[in-house]
């Protein structure tokens, strides 16, 4: 008996040895990879990198949260990252090593938690966390595995590490301290992932209550949990923002940017859900989306069947915590009725990895006590087999895993650790910063200081100059028609020296950006002329005179029942002409009031016979909107009116079109070459 136990305590040991190792290779490989990403920045110039560097800028020079500023995703992001900027020493150095290495820690670390807490056994939480990160690998979980630009696997973090407080065994007071405390900060880290934990957490209760005999109770009990969640979430935005602070970042990111998901993002040129009989073709054309539902749904009615029959008290924990990450698993997918990406349904696949995992080491261990085997390396024999076989798999089949391991690795000890290698930038980025400060320069004050820069993506022209953009950071998160307005207001009152776009050659959401804004580009055309390009960007300085307002060339009232109209012939004489559509319009939408799902419905704009091709997204809260038209000579150009829901009685009713024509001139020229230039865009 005594050999025996040695033997297994040895067997053990070695399992956690080994395991460690096996799990340090996966994880330290992502972690190397963001390393290197950060220090050798090559990243785009706009979103992730920028989208957080100009968040813990504005911390760090003491603009007041929900003020002064506003962070799209969720509050929580830049503070959480806050620490670690000042840690590596500011600037976007230490923005992107906070970014980088906080995305790809914790992600190993959150398998690794969750493991140890369903498992209570630490080689066998280290074998499926290792196990989970090489299945990571082979399913391309990019988004989870490293920072990207939305740090999904941040934002997707706590919701499902609350599966922990869920499974521990608590007294219900603390239980309900504990998963109200984690759902509270979710929804303060993550608007969009926080809310779908916080609905998963609704129909998980539902289920409790009606198993429960006490149902009074255990109602009284989930009501309680939401309500700490809540006090925790205003508690965080009063600590960092105040009173004024909490009340303002809170309207902003449970008010004002679920208007515009659908309308605004989930429009042309991202893909979007048009209808059921499409979303059942989007699924089966993309497998990764399609078994990921599949998985959740299955999941959701297996934990349910084993909640209900679950006889002791610690299954029924168990299944409830697993029942909880199923719903939150597929709930987190209602992204997918918003913008169709393939990496709305990451957090899905890492759950669903977990799930497996866990009922894996289960079945394991039954086998083996079947078989009467002993279990080698801390599991199952099948359980260690399956693991060694995917791990082998990962590594000799996913090109980044053994390429960082013998190269990136050593690169970065050698170099960064003992060399004195620092932090470069590569790709366009070393021409992109001679063009800044050529600008700069050429636009300076008398007394030598910068001149005041407006950027509809700020970043690094920014910070590299010490200033901060007057207004909202990235145009894209002027939402709402109050804050569109006031966007422009401000852009008129501030009077900026220099101006920079992004050039639409670059990206065809530069196109997007001015049918959805185009009361900005209009004021920035009539004031201001093209200075200079970057591979990027344009620059714009004021003008000395700005140019006249659009002519109005007619008006056109729609007839009730018609939902197309014809723009008037010979408008293009000798080259491509900017014509400005003004549109009064009606929505109808007799299921707005149902969530997420109630404003699914897209209002679009399509053109046909012009050089303006992307359908316009039409803002279902306003009453009128306007949009440019770029018409070539011979060009007949016609728009069509159409509405796409999920749900029936959604429609459009156009009623009176406006037709202008925007003045250009060689001031301009540049910007419309490149407008008109679809076949360089990315």
């Amino acid at each position: 008996m005594a050999l025996n136990e040695l033997s297994t305590t040895e067997n053990r040991r070695t399992g956690l040895i080994l395991w460690s190792l096996v799990f340090a290779v996966f994880a330290i490989a992502s972690m190397a990879v963001g390393f290197e990403s950060a220090m050798h920045f090559a990243g785009v110039p706009l979103d992730g990198p920028f989208q957080l560097y100009n968040g813990v800028r504005r911390i760090g020079a003491g603009f007041r949260p929900g003020v002064d500023f506003q962070f799209f995703h969720g509050m929580g992001v830049p503070y959480l990252h806050y620490w670690l900027y000042r840690l590596f020493g500011g600037g976007l150095r230490g923005a992107e090593l906070a970014r980088e290495l906080l995305a790809t820690t914790l992600y190993p670390l959150t398998f690794l938690a969750i493991f140890g807490a369903f498992t209570r056994r630490w080689t066998l939480a280290l074998a499926l966390s290792a196990t989970a990160m090489a299945a990571s690998y082979l399913l391309h979980l990019s988004a989870m595995l490293f920072a990207l630009s939305g740090m999904l696997s941040l934002r997707s973090a706590l919701p499902t590490l609350l599966a922990i407080a869920m499974v521990w065994r608590l007294t219900c007071p603390r239980r309900i301290v504990a998963v109200g405390a984690v759902l509270g900060l979710a929804l303060f880290i993550s608007t969009e992932q926080g809310l779908a934990a916080l609905l998963a957490f609704v129909c998980v209760s539902a289920v409790q209550v009606l198993r429960s005999r006490i149902r009074a109770i255990d109602a009284l009990a989930s009501a309680a949990t939401i309500a700490v969640a809540v006090c925790v979430l205003i508690l965080a935005e009063l600590l960092v923002g105040g009173v004024a602070g909490a009340r303002g970042a809170l309207n902003y990111n449970f008010r004002i940017v679920p208007m515009d998901q659908y309308w605004f993002f989930g429009a042309p040129p991202n893909v979007f859900v048009a209808s059921w009989s499409a979303a059942a073709q989007m699924v089966l054309h993309t497998p990764l989306v399609g078994f990921a539902l599949l998985g959740a749904v299955t999941a959701i009615l297996w934990y349910s069947r084993s909640f209900w029959r679950a006889a002791e008290e610690s299954e029924a924990r168990r299944a409830i915590a697993l029942l909880y990450l199923s719903m939150y698993a597929l709930v987190s997918c209602t992204s997918l009725l918003g913008v169709f990406l393939r990496l709305y349904v990451q957090p899905c696949w890492r759950v669903l990895l977990i799930i497996a995992l866990l009922e894996a080491a289960r079945i394991g261990a039954r086998i083996d006590a079947r078989q009467r085997w002993h279990e080698f390396l801390g599991m199952s024999r099948s359980l260690c087999a399956a693991a060694f076989a995917v791990c082998a798999i990962t590594f000799a089949t996913v090109a980044i895993v053994p390429s960082t391991v013998g190269a990136t690795i050593p690169h970065i000890v050698r170099a960064h650790i003992f060399g004195d290698a620092r932090f470069g930038v590569a790709g366009d980025w070393p021409e992109i910063l001679r063009d800044y400060a050529k600008a700069v320069d050429a636009h300076r004050r008398p007394d030598g200081g910068p001149p005041t820069i407006w950027s509809t993506y700020a970043g690094w022209l920014e910070a590299r100059n010490a200033v901060f953009h007057p207004s909202f950071d990235y145009i894209i998160q002027v939402l709402g028609p109050a804050n569109r307005e006031a966007y422009v207001n401000a852009f008129r009152s501030t009077r900026p020296d220099l101006v920079q776009t992004v050039r639409p050659s670059y990206t065809s959401y530069e196109s997007w950006l001015e049918n959805n804004d185009w009361a900005f580009y209009d004021e920035l055309l009539m004031s201001y002329r093209v200075y200079s390009l970057t591979p990027w960007s344009i620059f714009w300085e004021r003008r000395e005179q700005p140019l006249p307002p659009p002519t109005l060339l007619g008006t056109i009232t729609i007839p009730p029942g018609i939902d197309g109209v014809q723009i008037p012939e010979g408008i293009a004489t000798s080259g491509p002409t900017l014509l400005e559509v003004e549109v009064e319009y009606e929505t109808r939408n007799p299921f707005h009031v149902l969530p997420v799902i109630g404003a699914s419905p897209r209002y679009l704009v399509a053109i046909n016979g012009a050089m303006s091709r992307l359908p316009v997204s039409l803002d279902p809260f306003v009453a009128k909107s306007r949009f440019p038209l770029l018409v070539a000579p011979g060009q007949h150009p016609s728009l069509q009116f159409q509405a796409f829901s999920l749900l029936p009685g959604a429609r459009i009713v156009p009623k009176v079109v406006r037709i202008f024509v925007r003045p250009l001139d060689s001031g301009a020229a540049r910007w419309l070459s490149d407008v008109s230039s679809p076949s360089q865009r990315r």
